[in-house]
């Protein structure tokens, strides 16, 4: 139901939240459930690359799993976060129950209210999950670990030949082997990564 793609969607997203809603974010409201709720839910999803269950949430949380702590969130999370759109709930089984976050970035929103209609205004700066809890797929980091390996290898390619370390033959050969896999290795960033890149690579 959740794959790769979906998961950086949600990570690049900027998710709009009433006003009511925004407080569950706070940082004064750091003892609530549901803020407890909002981390644990980022945390596990990106160890585990995808939604979490109540039992997994329950022993994150609480450091138990029992069937009493599981009602608890779970109420919690359809009586708030699922009413504000912050968590989904997937059913991949009747017995198979998984939350995930809908955003990792969130604007507040001030409902404005006029005689041409009911609108919001953005309020504040966007209020960001730590990053640290973005299921963000090792592949980026693997094809940007190359990236940055390919660019180091060309500054020291060229600083060796022009202290003439290296003779012509050799750089131009190797020269343009660096630059082509550079090349195929921005492209790959690009085409697959490039709203999550611009995000977390620079």
């Amino acid at each position: 139901m959740v794959n790769e793609e979906d998961l950086v969607n949600r990570i690049v997203k900027i998710k709009s939240l009433r006003e009511e809603c925004f407080k569950y974010l706070e940082s004064s409201n750091q003892g609530m459930l549901t803020r407890q709720l909002i981390y644990s839910i980022a945390k596990l999803t990106s160890e585990k690359m995808g939604p979490v269950k109540l039992a997994e949430i329950s022993q994150d949380v609480f450091s138990i799993s029992d069937k009493s702590k599981q009602d608890t969130i779970r109420l919690t999370i359809e009586k708030s976060l699922l009413k504000c759109g912050m968590v989904e709930k997937l059913k991949y089984a009747p017995n198979d129950v998984r939350y995930i976050l809908t955003g990792y970035r969130f604007q507040k929103t001030k409902k404005i209210e006029s005689f041409r209609g009911d609108s919001s205004d953005p309020v504040g700066e966007v209020f960001e999950i730590p990053r640290t809890s973005w299921p963000i797929p090792d592949d980026y980091f693997i094809l940007r670990a190359k990236k940055e390996g390919h660019v180091e290898a060309l500054k020291k390619l060229h600083s060796d030949y022009d202290s003439g370390h290296v003779q012509k033959g050799t750089y131009e050969i190797l020269s343009h082997k660096l630059n082509d896999n550079l090349g195929r290795l921005t492209k790959k960033i690009t085409t697959k990564y490039n709203d999550l890149d611009e995000l977390v690579g620079k």
